[in-house]
């Protein structure tokens, strides 16, 4: 799976493209702490390029929003689509993130 990294402003914006498996998990797990480690206090991941999202990547993401606020950070959700939404819905967390349409609302609000 490819992810596409970009610093806007204070956020980093990561952008996976694919299915994010299990598979992919732990580059995300080591993409995470090395952002935290280095500084970075903002991410917003956009989701717009992804195809399915299993329950343990929500787990993921639910762990990586604690770790982002748990070091005086923010984490958002953008451009998801209805499958990966309807997942994240289904597991009771999507109240959890805060989530955004579009990533230009996600990124004014970040």
């Amino acid at each position: 799976m490819k992810v596409r990294q970009e610093v806007i402003g204070a956020v980093t914006v990561l952008t996976p493209h694919g299915d994010m498996d299990l598979t992919a998990l732990p580059a995300f797990e080591a993409r995470v702490a090395a952002l935290l480690a280095g500084g970075a206090s903002s991410l917003l991941w956009d989701l717009s390029e992804v195809g399915m999202l299993p329950s343990t990547a929500a787990g993921f993401l639910l762990q990586t929003a604690r770790r982002v606020t748990d070091a005086g950070g923010r984490m958002a959700l953008s451009g998801g689509s209805t499958r990966v939404l309807g997942t994240l819905r289904t597991m009771g967390v999507l109240e959890v993130f805060r989530t955004f349409s579009s990533r230009e609302d996600a990124l004014a609000a970040l």
